[in-house]
């Protein structure tokens, strides 16, 4: 009776700790999982050395990305065999292709994305840039860790609350608790991974809500199923790559923040639905393809929803991840779409691998002209 008794009382102190809520038992959880998810403490599975290479971390992987992509490689797909992971980021699998465009250029693997370093799963730093454009954080360092905080925290290293509930996908925390960062991503004052470099995030994880799914395969990103992002996202990416989002237009880039606008370009967005149609309506729009910020600056507000079609309105805002994915993409630069070709259609990226455009044929999803999809705020097609 007495080992009942004190089996309930740990029961209970355990879901107590971990804060009650279902979201609150996945893995991270908004917060720091449980240490030998990541970890290894002697080194040893059923005697059997884990790693070999003395990383001081004594993670279950060689590096960081390796001990992420121990998991994310499949059960959540981060990294798939052929392109398949139809995940809001990307795939790291276009990291390993290489491809030869109809316009002639070799493109490597590592112009596509975010070059990660993950030694176990053969992905080795980019070969062309030695430091992100616009910044100061260097490719050999380049890991999940750079942008995900692994442990959790809101800002400054520390969390001013516990944890109850994940920030990705729009839950209210308990009282005296908090909502952790969209996607665990680094708060302010994150270091980059392990100080390296002298990075220390000055801007907050941005606001946004995703898509919830389930151990195994994560659903495809859909127009009714996607990222709903509210603000900060370029202000975040500005951590690593200030120099690429600051000045705008003035510096003959395009702008991208939670100042930037759609203004007027709203309407085109919502009239565009392939090159030569424009029969669009606000209330179906959204184009997974090209995603924007509704300016939404409230990360608990309940008006980011992941299965809105509705399109943009004058105040919704141009981001980073409108172009781009955050991780990898099977075109140059981690781009949406390709930019080289004059029919989307024509890349050789499409030709070679229907996974590019997230399993979709270019031409059923739009029509055989489509051009660059610029042009949904942009009409020149």
């Amino acid at each position: 009776m007495k080992a009942v008794k004190l089996g309930l009382i740990f029961t209970i102190a355990a879901l107590i700790t971990l804060g009650l809520g279902s979201a609150a038992f996945a893995f991270h959880g908004g917060g720091v999982a449980h240490c030998d998810g990541c970890h290894t403490i002697h080194n040893s599975d059923g005697g059997d050395v884990v790693n070999d290479s003395a990383n001081s971390q004594l993670l279950v992987g060689a590096d960081p990305s390796s001990a992420c992509l121990t998991c994310h490689d499949s059960i959540y797909m981060s990294m798939s065999a052929d392109g398949s992971a139809f995940t809001p980021g990307g795939d790291f699998y276009w990291l390993s292709v290489e491809n030869k465009p109809a316009h002639g250029s070799t493109v490597y693997g590592n112009a596509r994305g975010h070059s990660i370093v993950a030694s176990d799963f053969s992905l080795d730093q980019d070969t062309d840039l030695t430091i992100a454009p616009g910044g100061v954080y260097t490719a050999a360092n380049m890991g999940c860790n750079s942008c995900h905080d692994p442990h959790g925290k809101i800002a400054n290293n520390t969390n001013p609350d516990p944890i109850s509930v994940s920030g990705s996908y729009g839950g209210i925390p308990a009282v005296g608790s908090t909502a952790g960062n969209f996607r665990l991503l680094g708060g302010v004052g994150y270091d980059g991974g392990e100080g390296v470099d002298g990075i220390s995030f000055d801007e907050p994880a941005p606001v946004a809500r995703a898509y919830p799914g389930s151990r195994g395969q994560w659903p495809a990103e859909t127009d009714g199923n996607h990222v709903d992002y509210g603000s900060g996202m370029s202000e975040w990416c500005g951590n690593c790559h200030g120099n690429l989002i600051s000045g705008g237009s003035i510096s003959h880039r395009h702008p991208a923040s939670d100042d930037s606008h759609l203004n007027g370009f709203s309407t085109a967005y919502n009239q565009y639905v392939a090159t030569g149609e424009l029969t669009g309506t606000s209330a179906t729009s959204f184009d997974r393809l090209v995603p924007f910020e509704r300016g939404i600056t409230d990360r608990l507000d309940l008006a980011l929803d992941y299965t809105s079609t509705a399109g943009p309105n004058s105040n919704s805002n141009v981001m980073c991840l409108t172009c781009h994915r955050a991780h990898a993409s099977a075109f140059p630069k981690a781009l949406r779409w390709e930019m080289a070709e004059e029919l989307l259609a024509d890349s050789a990226f499409v030709v070679d691998n229907p996974n590019a455009y997230y399993g979709e044929a270019i031409n059923t999803r739009y029509n055989e002209f489509q051009r660059s999809l610029c042009n949904k705020c942009h009409v020149q097609d």
